[in-house]
């Protein structure tokens, strides 16, 4: 071909310029997706897609089931076993890593999570209550999550594990949901899938075998040979590769008229394939309505043409969309069209870690595997060792014995005796000697030592994992060393996580097309008997699913609660005032559930009773009397203390006038009697006043306290209580100042009444003449004196 030639377009190029949506080969031929092909053609391209699958993951295949056997405690090779059989030697395992996987999966069991869906598009807005409701229901119904901790258990051990969502109708014509672990070595997966989860996988595949009965009343009208995939199942279902032979006198024992359809031992082999296809459709706007619309090829040619033809510009845009397809393959195809779910498989995945260069992926046994067999070895030869050194053999010499015969029966065993030549065990030797034995050496402990350490080494988790750390610590290290080793663990449940959102988006598209049909559903726990339907208004949209870190398992709970047990304490007034917030606390309780569903329906029904919504509002109108009491009874006190003060200030002047009276009249012996008296009450007044306020004092605090409890009129309390104080300081201070005032002025009295008397008492000494001393002893009379 010259270069002119290749210049020119040939047909190809012709297809592709008048419809270029339309792929070609390179004979220029259409290449349709496999939905849109002939039969045979359909089952010749989903045939070679699973050879190739299978071909791709038939190492693993053979590596998976040696890890199902590891498990189980098949640990020892065939040769080796051999080897042990000959010598005589024990086959021994203690399985350790059965205990690890064990202590892997309750990790799992003990913080399983649930599944909600939130609404996209939406601001501020919760979870939808009742998809997730419903999504309970469907996994209760069937078990789901013992089915998916028993897949995450064979992800631990081989790598994958496995699971099928789909719809039942034997049971129920109105559908049901059921979800079921799967074997791992069921399954095949597209080869160039490498991403987590077989994320983006183009098609998966399972091969079940399963009696002809069932077979012939899943697929009626098929004979056996058209139901047995023979083809799939010398593939790899027994990891083995039949001959051709071997296939050929097997179809002819498969006959019908040799084939028994009851006996269940006659299995046919039965291939369920799902794939992706890329599928046109044009995005319609209309600019009237502001909507858009979505039409296929067919469709929108004939729109187009129509709007052409009246003159109007259509506005559209190509694009294309992913859409499930799935086959049954026998010898034949048997049954094709839509998958069921159509934005998901009904096959889900979890993978454990990825080996780049296989592109396949294992799980703990592959690094357990060689410390396991290393430890079985290494026990095996200590305990040999110890046998054949506990008796040894002797060395002795042919004349040591009258009868070899004789010492050869009944001579100790289990070894034999080895016969020296005359004189070898001579000179200063006897003639009889102990065989040396070969001893048992300390290294053989500490290797075996090291390859049981090794296993729990190699996978990360320690011994607090396991509860086997027999040591004194505190608990706070305990539970870091166990964060510690579910660290090393994250990515695996990290793909466990994945899997139950894939989980969710499978049940969120039952809901919402298969069970939204007006069906009663339960939405409580198990004491509630509330039941609500699912309606089609109610679950449509579009949806986000989250994987709540809200556990409901009891070991989970607890640990929850420890952390929020603390926080009761300093809410306990809010909590008091809103039952319905605690009840909602006592669902992360480790209680049992049934008393938190009673306590939930005990405040329900208060809240709900019009008694118990009337006897609460009684009780806060009471409890706001008791306040609008207190403040009253402060008010009046501190009025009673201005009442006080004020009398006692009259009764101060009162005292005074008297006072200045007795002065004016000179009865000094009265005015001094009724100044002491005037001291001893002011003495008397200052206490009161003093015990008075001590006891506003204190109670002040009490009220302040009870205002900080109940937060109602704080601010009133403290000014009439700070009030009712500076009165009671008042009247105190305004008393204590009339004391002192009283006792100057008492003083100054008695001083002026002493220098009156000596003044007097000197006049009446100069005028009157010397008297006796009786005369001296007598007091002056007022008359004289003045």
């Amino acid at each position: 071909m010259s270069l002119l030639d290749m210049n020119e377009p040939d047909e190809a190029d012709e297809r592709r310029r008048d419809d270029p949506s339309q792929p070609v080969d390179q004979r220029g031929n259409p290449v349709l997706p496999p939905s849109k092909l002939s039969a045979i053609q359909r089952f010749g391209v989903l045939q070679r897609w699973f050879r190739s699958d299978a071909e791709f993951s038939s190492r693993w295949r053979i590596q998976a089931r040696e890890d199902f056997k590891f498990r189980s405690g098949e640990q020892w090779e065939e040769k080796d076993k051999a080897i042990l059989e000959d010598q005589k030697r024990p086959i021994i395992v203690f399985n350790r890593v059965l205990t690890i996987l064990k202590a892997v999966a309750g990790m799992e069991i003990n913080g399983r999570h649930e599944i909600q869906f939130l609404p996209q598009n939406n601001e501020d807005t919760l979870p939808n209550e009742l998809l997730s409701a419903a999504s309970k229901w469907m996994a209760s119904g069937c078990d789901a999550e013992d089915e998916e901790s028993e897949g995450f258990d064979n992800c631990a051990t081989c790598g994958m594990g496995w699971t099928e969502n789909r719809l039942s109708y034997e049971d129920d014509p109105a559908g049901m949901y059921v979800e079921e672990s799967i074997d791992p070595l069921e399954m095949y997966w597209d080869r160039a899938a490498r991403k987590k989860n077989l994320t983006g996988a183009r098609r998966v595949a399972r091969v079940k075998r399963m009696p002809l009965g069932e077979a012939m009343q899943l697929f009626p009208g098929r004979t056996a040979e058209e139901l047995d995939a023979t083809w799939a199942r010398g593939i790899s279902v027994d990891g083995q590769v039949k001959s051709l032979e071997e296939r050929r006198v097997r179809s002819e024992e498969n006959s019908e008229e040799n084939f028994d359809t009851y006996d269940d031992s006659n299995e046919v082999t039965i291939v369920h394939m799902q794939w992706i296809e890329r599928e046109v459709y044009w995005l319609i706007a209309d600019e009237q309505t502001n909507s858009k619309a979505e039409l296929t090829e067919e469709q929108y040619e004939r729109f187009r043409s129509r709007m052409t033809q009246i003159g109007i510009p259509v506005t559209a845009a190509r694009m294309t969309r992913k859409v499930y397809q799935q086959a049954f393959l026998g010898n034949m195809l048997l049954q094709s069209g839509a998958a069921p779910c159509k934005n998901r498989f009904i096959w889900q995945c979890i993978t454990g870690e990825l080996d780049r260069d296989k592109g396949t992926w294992f799980g703990l046994i592959k690094v357990m595997r060689d410390p396991q067999m290393w430890a079985n070895k290494w026990l095996s030869q200590t305990l040999h060792i110890l046998n054949t050194t506990a008796k040894g053999g002797i060395v002795a010499e042919t004349d040591a014995f009258d009868d070899i015969n004789d010492a050869e029966e009944k001579w100790a065993q289990p070894d034999t005796i080895v016969w020296a030549a005359a004189g070898a065990i001579g000179g200063q030797r006897p003639k009889i000697m102990p065989k040396p034995g070969a001893g048992f050496t300390e290294g053989h402990v500490q290797l075996m030592t090291f390859a049981i350490s090794a296993i729990r080494d190699c996978t990360g988790i320690n011994l607090e994992l396991l509860g086997l750390k027999d040591e004194n610590q505190p608990g706070v290290l305990e539970a870091q060393r166990k964060q510690a080793g579910m660290t090393v663990l994250a990515t695996l449940f990290d793909s466990l996580r994945r899997f139950r959102k894939n989980v969710g988006h499978v049940r969120l598209y039952y809901i919402q097309n298969y069970f939204s049909d007006g069906r009663l559903i339960r939405v409580a726990g198990p004491m509630a008997v509330k039941a609500i339907p699912l309606l089609r208004d109610k679950t449509f949209g579009r949806y986000d699913v989250i994987i709540d870190d809200a556990p409901t398992s009891p070991n989970q709970k607890e640990a929850n609660w420890a952390v929020i047990a603390p926080m009761i304490a300093l809410f306990k007034d809010q909590l008091s005032q809103n039952p319905q917030l605690f009840a909602a606390i006592l669902e992360y309780s480790p209680l049992p559930t049934q008393l938190v569903e009673l306590v939930k329906q005990l405040v329900n029904q208060s809240a709900n009773d019009p008694k118990q919504q009337a006897i609460k509002q009684q009780l806060q109108d009471l409890s706001v009397q008791k306040l609008v009491a207190e403040i009253n009874k402060d008010q009046s006190t501190a009025e009673m203390n201005n009442a006080k003060a004020g009398a006692t200030q009259a009764t101060a002047s009162y005292d005074l006038a008297m006072a200045q009276n007795l002065l004016q009249k000179g009865e000094f012996d009265k005015l001094k009697f009724h100044l002491d008296a005037m001291a001893g009450a002011a003495a008397a007044r200052k206490a009161e006043a003093e015990s008075a306020t001590q006891h506003a004092k204190t109670q002040g605090q009490v009220l302040d306290n009870h205002a900080k409890l109940t937060g109602l009129a704080q601010d009133q309390r403290a000014t009439d209580q700070q009030h009712a104080i500076d009165q009671g300081q008042l009247a105190n201070d305004t008393m204590e100042a009339h004391a002192n005032v009283i006792g100057t002025l008492a003083k100054a009295h008695a001083d002026h009444a002493k220098a009156h008397r000596d003044r007097i008492g000197a006049v009446v000494d100069a005028v009157q003449p010397v008297q006796t001393d009786e005369a001296l002893n007598r007091p002056p009379t007022p008359g004289k004196a003045k």
